[in-house]
This record gives structure tokens, sequence and C-alpha cells, in this order.
């Protein structure tokens, strides 16, 4: 007989009942750890695991969770999604009985102080040092010519459009919305094309030349509003070679989890405003753009720094993009997000304006 075989003394009962009892045991502890770890799953998702580096002089990270889904955009049911940015919430839906959810305003500025750069990589993966493109020359590409000549002769420098112009905002005086609120509009006195006249006329009154493309991109075509744009962008360059700088004016759809709309907002002069953010496309999707960094992000830096100086609070962190947005057509391209469904259009005007001072100051001074 092998010594290791294990002998039963004669006449000893196998005990069933302790069996099954200690299999019971294993099956309710099994049970325990599977739901801890499915509920573990909700706060450990690879959406909720990806790192949002939030960079400033020093390179540091700051601790927020925005990051970024599909989630559709309240009324634009029956098309494609948009990538919209979602505060991270497990909170259960605050909808009430009625079916309205809550407008609430926010500061997404992440508290940046005068000067401070801050900037979210979404899904570019690429590194930027803010301190150092912030002290290198302005873009060759910009500069070349100077704001006087170009004055001068009154050629156009700035274009002025809009992917999405029909985007539009909450009505004064509301405070919540439904399921059916659409928050677009054909009518070009209360969408994004209303704030484009704006920021236009300040630039203008500025003295720098701008013009204002009008067109509705998206209007019947929300799926081919980039290609609508981009053959729009190409009249305009080959019409007016003297155009360095593209700034595509959208606003942005800011949901919670719970169904509440953020409304990013800051106050200046006493005037309540929607917060500004500059997105920046970058080659990393393999767009034929390898001065993004060069030109149009070093111009987002210097641009950024000028909106935290001047108006501490309007910007939230520059967004870097994987994708181009065509930003490499011009090398002064860039997308702005002025506020969000959830804010006023006065608020986006008083944004625009604020936007548009910068901007020519930045130019001016170059």
């Amino acid at each position: 007989m092998n010594s290791r075989t294990a002998v039963r003394p004669a006449g000893q009962k196998i005990n069933y009942r302790r069996i099954y009892t200690l299999l019971a045991c294993c099956i309710a502890c099994t049970v325990i750890f599977a739901s801890a770890a499915l509920k573990l799953s909700d706060h450990f998702s690879p959406q909720s695991l990806e790192l949002n580096a939030i960079g400033g002089f020093g390179g540091f990270s700051l601790p927020i969770t925005l990051y970024e889904d599909e989630v559709m955009e309240p009324g634009r049911e029956g098309i494609t999604k948009q990538p919209l940015y979602v505060i991270e919430e497990k909170k259960e839906s605050t909808e009430q009985s009625s079916g309205r959810y809550p407008i609430i305003e926010s500061d997404l500025s992440l508290g940046a102080l005068p000067g401070q750069i801050l900037v979210r990589d979404s899904d570019s993966g690429m590194s930027v040092d803010t301190e150092l493109l912030l002290s290198s020359a302005y873009p060759k590409a910009l500069s070349q010519g100077g704001i006087s000549h170009i004055s001068t002769k009154q050629q156009p420098l700035v274009l002025i459009v809009h992917t999405h112009a029909t985007e539009a905002f909450t009505e004064e005086g509301v405070d919540t919305y439904t399921a059916q609120t659409t928050f677009r509009s054909s009518d070009k006195s209360k969408n994004m094309v209303a704030v484009g006249r704006v920021m236009a006329q300040v630039l203008n009154e500025r003295g720098i030349p701008t013009l204002h493309c009008e067109i509705l991109h998206d209007e019947g075509d929300y799926n081919g509003a980039y290609d609508n744009s981009l053959a729009t962008v190409k009249k305009y360059l080959e019409q007016y070679p003297s155009i360095k700088y593209v700034f595509d004016l959208h606003r942005d759809a800011i949901i919670r989890e719970n169904g509440e709309a953020v409304k990013p907002v800051c106050n200046i002069d006493q005037k309540k405003t929607a917060q500004v953010m500059i997105l920046v496309g970058t080659n990393a999707g393999g767009a034929d753009h390898s001065m993004w960094m060069e030109n149009n992000m070093n111009l987002a830096v210097k641009l950024q720094y000028e909106l935290t100086e001047e108006y501490t609070g309007i910007a939230r962190p520059i967004n870097l993009r994987k994708l181009s947005f065509h930003q490499q057509y011009a090398p002064g391209s860039l997308l702005f997000e002025i506020g969000s469904c959830a804010n006023t259009l006065e608020e986006a005007k008083n944004a625009a304006k604020y936007l548009g001072n910068a901007i020519a100051d930045v130019i001016n001074n170059s």
C-alpha cells in the first residue's frame, strides 16, 4: 500500500453535513467577491481608467475625472453620435416625474491661475511642453509679412467658419431641459452664426481684416459637416491667400451620467460669460499635419496665456486631439468650443467678445 494514501479508520462515517456546510460557505464567498468585483468595475472601467493628463508649467497632474464617451446629445436621435465631454458621476438619474433634467452651472477652468496653461490630452498620446512653447517665438508662418502689411492692403487675415453652425443654446431664464430639447436652430440670430458675428466685429474693429462665413454646413447633412466646411475653407484660401487664421466656432454639449446638463460659466465684468475651450488637432490620427506643434499649438498656448491673464476663469484647458480637424490647411487654424448647449446665447456672445479681444491682442503684439 502506498504510504501517502490516506486511510479512513474503520467505523468512521463521512460527515456529509459538514461537507455541505463548507461547500455552501465557499459558494457564498464566491458570490460576495463576484459582486464586489462587478461593483468595482463601474469605477475601474477602461474609460474611467484612461489617464487624463492635465499639465501646467511644471508638468503636474490635476485630479479630474473628465473623460470622453459616446453620448447622444438630446434631440439628435437618428444621426451619428458625437464624442461629448462627460463628467463622471455614479448617481441615479435626476429626471423628475415631469421628465425634466436640471441645468447646473459649473467652473471647468480647473482653477487656472492668471497666465497658467493647462492642457488635456483626450486621445492623441502627444506631450506638450507649454513653457517652452510660451517662451518660443511666434510661428514664422503667421508672422511673415506682419499685421501692418496685411492691414494696409485690407486683405483678409482671419476667416471664421462654423462646421456645426446650427448648434444653439438654452433660452434665457431656463434651468431645465427634456429629452426632446434639440439645442439646434437654423435661425442665424440664435445659433453659432450669431456668436461668430460678435467675434468678427471685434476683430475688424481691432484692425484685423476678418471674413465671416455664415453657411450652415451641418443643415440637413450633419454627418458630412466637416467635409462641407473643408470645401468652403479651401475656396476661401484659394480666393484670399492672405488668410492665415481659420477659426471654427462651436459650442460644446456636456451631460452628466445622471442627465444633468453642465453650463460652463464664469463672471467677467459682472457679466455671466460662457467658458471657452481651445481644441488643437494633431497628426496622431495619420493626417498630413507635421507642423501642428510649431504653428497651431504654439498659437493656442499664447492665446491661452492671454485669456487666463486678461480674463481669469474664462478658459477651460486646451484640448489635444488625435484627429486634425482640418487644421493643417492654415497655420493659424484652431477650433473653439464656446460654452455648451446649457449656456444662453448672451453668455456665448459675451465669451466671443472677450475671445476676440484676446486673439486681437496676440496677433497685434506678434
